[in-house]
């Protein structure tokens, strides 16, 4: 399962997506979770490398080449924060400890927002689903658990 394509499903769903730690608990923040609970059944470690490439980046894989590729966290945080203005969403990322280039860009953020949004259909940063993970990395990458009621 992709990650970037579950966290669109999340979204259009209208699925809140929650910051949790490793047992699936609420974590209350990104800064101090270990995972992001994209529906009932779908949690990914937040730093799991997604399909959006950064700036600058001609990496091909995320599998292969994590560090050219924003992970889930810092496409959870341009998504939470869409509505921020850019300075607030500056401070957020780097109270959160992120690097630069680890967070989604000001000018990114817009566009990835509309794309999750399905506001757009494509974006030149995300790049192609097929053959990008390989079973290996999903395997390692994902945990998928049933909330108990």
């Amino acid at each position: 399962m992709d990650p970037l394509d579950a966290f669109r499903t999340a979204v259009s769903a209208k699925y809140e997506v929650v910051p949790v730690n490793a047992s699936g608990a609420s974590a209350g923040s990104l800064r101090s979770a270990t995972h992001l609970r994209l529906s009932t059944t779908i949690t990914f470690p937040k730093n799991t490398p997604t399909r959006l490439r950064k700036v600058g980046s001609s990496a091909k894989d995320p599998a292969s080449e994590p560090d050219g590729f924003f992970t889930l966290g810092a496409v959870y945080l341009a998504w939470s924060l869409r509505d921020a203005p850019g300075g607030e969403y500056m401070k957020q990322a780097r109270e959160l400890g992120l690097p630069a280039g680890g967070f989604v860009g000001l000018t990114e953020r817009k566009s990835i927002v509309d794309w999750l949004k399905r506001a757009v259909a494509t974006l030149d940063s995300i790049v192609p689903l097929s053959g990008v993970f390989s079973s290996s990395f999903e395997a390692s990458s994902v945990t998928s658990h049933r909330q108990r009621a």
